[in-house]
């Protein structure tokens, strides 16, 4: 069976844009945040947002992924009755989860608070709302790429950002008047209104475009019920406790960063700001290539499944977007650093001796940026291949191994705050390594050296180029950083020449039936 390439195509193109937008409107969101609550407010918000991440993925961290995988598979099987089984199970099992979870933080919410050295406890209320409405998007986002539709996600994403830079500006500065705590807590108001309106025009699309899938024979359900909910609670669950290492690990961070860096020597109020300096300014930069990987993964993930589930060989797609990943993350990522020093002072001025962490920070924060695109390109295929037990595993060494080092580090002077770096090293590399000695025995991939030195080569000569380019100042600030990426990408093109020309001969998204 021949599978639609343009379909695919156009799905990670909508993905990368959309991608785009969201990640240029969380920094602009960011932006203007910071400067209303300042480097400390703006610390507060991230500890906060650290706790929202984990219990977000606690809730449907497994949801989307694997309704995803498992609607691609059972149309690859045709067993479509099956489809509105998964999809029920989904609602169930995460906004279920999500309440009982918004109820403990709103009980404990001056407990956690306490324990984090902030007084913004009320924002911790709003979870009660902000996690079931972060359920219901993550699960109708995965019924729509189960039949590779990456359009709704594209669009609802878009608009959750819109509202979120429009409400929650609006809010932090009207709630900021009375405190930083009160402005966090307006920032949280205006999130659970852009989620809202997000589930709000993805439940409209459902109902317009997939009410067919309500016609079911009972029959039919009856016999597979027990076998599809087996597969959706190993799956799901098995996902969900797998998405959960990393935030868990970021919520440890978030708990005891602060008393660590306070051990290295300096006060807790500067503690504070190094850590919003971290995860609120530089980490809304470094996860801008991620939406690179996340594209890729995203519009993959149904396609390969698909393909495994029909016995067909998939070993061609894996490679090739493979490839195109690290063609695009790398000079994306270390493009992005080198410019970084430049970037900060435009945008955040008021930085002061703060600047130079921030372009360290940048510099070591690359690699991990590099190696979690890559980690999650093949955690994609283990869900791809239904290898989600090993998936649970390897996150759970990276993330120890993370927490570990993020923890005795940071209280080391001279390491301080880049320990969070070299944890996020640890654990993306960790898995990298455990996945690739796994898939090399299910899948068979490979990586031809001379692709691979030719984008490192490129990366690197890129890098070197923008970095004295941009130092120079020929001209006033915001037109050398312009000048500087157009020039960086014409050299990084003009050198991958022959890999791009390569690709296009063999027709990147082409599936063969085997």
């Amino acid at each position: 069976m021949i599978k639609n390439s343009s379909k695919l195509g156009f799905g990670a193109v909508v993905l990368l844009i959309s991608g785009v937008v969201c990640k240029a409107l969380g920094a602009l969101f960011r932006l203007p945040l910071t400067n209303l609550l300042g480097i400390e407010g703006i610390g507060v918000f991230q500890l906060v947002m650290s706790l929202y991440a984990f219990a977000l993925v606690v809730t449907c961290g497994g949801v989307t992924n694997s309704l995803a995988k498992l609607i691609s598979s059972a149309r690859a099987e045709d067993e479509t009755k099956k489809i509105n089984l998964f999809l029920l199970r989904a609602l169930i099992s995460s906004i279920s989860i999500a309440l009982a979870l918004g109820v403990i933080f709103l009980l404990l919410s001056k407990v956690i608070a306490s324990l984090q050295n902030i007084t913004a406890y009320s924002s911790y209320a709003l979870f009660i709302f902000l996690l079931p409405l972060g359920a219901i998007l993550a699960t109708l986002r995965g019924f729509f790429q189960g039949y590779e539709n990456m359009l709704p996600t594209a669009t609802s994403q878009v608009v959750e950002q819109v509202f979120k830079f429009a409400f929650g500006l609006l809010f932090a500065f009207e709630f900021g008047k009375s405190g930083t705590a009160q402005g966090v807590f307006g920032a949280f108001l205006g999130i659970v209104l852009s989620e809202l309106v997000a589930v709000i025009q993805l439940c409209i699309w459902f109902l317009l475009k997939f009410k067919q899938n309500k016609n079911l024979e009972a029959q039919k359900i009856l016999l597979n019920k027990k076998l599809a909910c087996r597969q959706f609670a190993k799956a799901n669950y098995t996902l969900m406790l797998s998405a959960s290492i990393l935030p868990l690990v970021n919520a440890f961070d978030g708990l005891v960063i602060v008393d660590r860096l306070t051990l290295s020597g300096i006060t807790a109020e500067f503690a504070t700001k190094l850590y919003g300096l971290q995860t609120g300014v530089v980490g809304a930069l470094l996860n801008f290539p991620l939406i690179i990987s996340v594209s890729v993964t995203t519009a993959l993930l149904p396609n390969i499944s698909y393909l495994i589930s029909r016995g067909a060989g998939s070993k061609y797609m894996v490679e090739k977007g493979l490839k195109v990943l690290l063609f695009l993350i790398l000079p994306t990522t270390f493009g992005l650093a080198a410019i970084s020093r430049q970037v900060l002072l435009l945008f955040y001025s008021d930085l002061g001796q703060l600047l130079d962490t921030a372009f360290y920070l940048m510099i070591y924060g690359s690699f991990s940026i590099i190696l979690t695109g890559m980690m999650q390109y093949f955690v994609m295929l283990l869900q791809a291949s239904g290898d989600f037990l090993r998936i649970l595993i390897y996150t759970s060494v990276g993330g120890i191994l993370k927490a570990v080092l993020s923890f005795f580090l940071a209280s080391v002077k001279g390491i301080s705050i880049y320990s969070l770096a070299i944890g996020n090293i640890s654990l993306a590399g960790a898995v990298c390594v455990l996945s690739i000695w796994r898939l090399k025995k299910t899948i068979g991939f490979s990586l031809h050296f001379f692709d691979l030195f030719l984008i490192l080569f490129a990366t690197a000569t890129m890098f070197v180029l923008v970095s004295n380019f941009v130092k120079a100042n020929y001209f006033r600030l915001s037109v050398n950083i312009l000048i500087a990426i157009l020039l960086g990408a014409l050299v990084y093109l003009v050198i991958t020449m022959p890999f791009i020309l390569k690709l296009l001969r063999k027709n990147l998204f082409k599936n063969s039936a085997d």
